[in-house]
């Protein structure tokens, strides 16, 4: 029988619920462990249908299917698999060569990354935006003292962070929009997305935003500008556009439509050769 109490630690340990500790006792029983990866795509997978989830329904089935314990798992898993770790000390030591003051991880889901920067940057204000926070993300983040949780975003910031969130919301564009405005000019802006069907939960009516993100954000005023892992960082330099974002979305829609027929990695590298090709200046306004 394997033993939770060797998986997860005493402080996450007391802020779970019956539900939630028989859930998790469940899969590492299933995976004598923690799955990997792939396996726990396949949890994911198995909520998103046993709840009835509809990709082109946000009703409250979705609501539930994100509230179920599964996601909890994938905060727990993020902390001590290794591939998931690197990430995020990448992500982290780039932030810190910003030296921002005032960082907000959007979407930051159980504050992992949140807790590496405030660590490494003590002196800079750092969020995470979570509605609703588990109780357990919330006393971890306890230790790291410029580190909390926040239901929105509230002023102006010198960095966002947004990593695998814009996949599952049904108007990427509008919500990258909508948090790019509390971004001061010249602040930056790392977003990492994976527009692809490695689960359920990643809306297909977003798979073209594999071929043309960045063309997008840069319509809509956010400029391209380093890679980091497999996100993009974008700098705000002035006003915002969504309506030429929309314009440039659609186009890119339409091109991702007319290679239906190819599987998904010829779509992605023939779409992106033909919105290089045809990214036309009167795109972006």
């Amino acid at each position: 029988m394997v033993e939770v109490n060797r998986l997860v630690s005493p402080l996450v340990r007391e802020h779970l619920g019956e539900a939630e500790l028989s859930y998790l006792l469940s899969v590492f029983e299933r995976y004598q462990g923690y799955p990997s990866l792939q396996q726990l795509w396949q949890l994911v997978d198995e909520q998103w249908q046993a709840h009835g989830c509809d990709p082109l329904q946000m009703d409250g089935r979705v609501s539930a299917f994100y509230r179920h314990p599964v996601w909890l798992l994938n905060g727990l898993f993020v902390e001590q698999d290794p591939q998931s770790l690197a990430q995020r000390q990448a992500f982290t030591e780039w932030v810190v060569q910003q030296a921002p003051v005032r960082v907000a991880d959007f979407g930051g889901g159980f504050g992992s990354l949140a807790r590496f920067i405030g660590a490494a940057l003590p002196k800079a204000s750092v969020e995470v935006v979570e509605p609703h926070p588990h109780p357990a993300a919330i006393a971890l983040a306890a230790d790291t003292p410029n580190v909390r949780f926040v239901p929105e975003l509230t002023g102006d910031y010198d960095l966002l962070i947004a990593t695998d969130v814009f996949e599952h919301v049904p108007d990427p564009i509008a919500l990258a929009a909508s948090t790019a405005s509390h971004l001061r000019i010249g602040g930056h802006y790392l977003i990492a997305n994976c527009f692809a069907p490695v689960v359920q939960c990643h809306l297909p009516h977003l798979f073209h935003h594999a071929i043309a993100w960045d063309q997008a954000m840069e319509a809509m005023g956010l400029q391209p500008m380093d890679r980091v892992i497999y996100g993009r960082v974008f700098q705000r330099i002035g006003d915002l556009d969504l309506n030429a974002s929309r314009r440039f979305n659609q186009f890119a829609n339409t091109v991702y439509s007319l290679l239906k027929p190819l599987p998904i990695g010829g779509k992605r590298i023939i779409g992106k050769a033909i919105i290089k090709l045809f990214n036309f200046p009167c795109l972006h306004f």
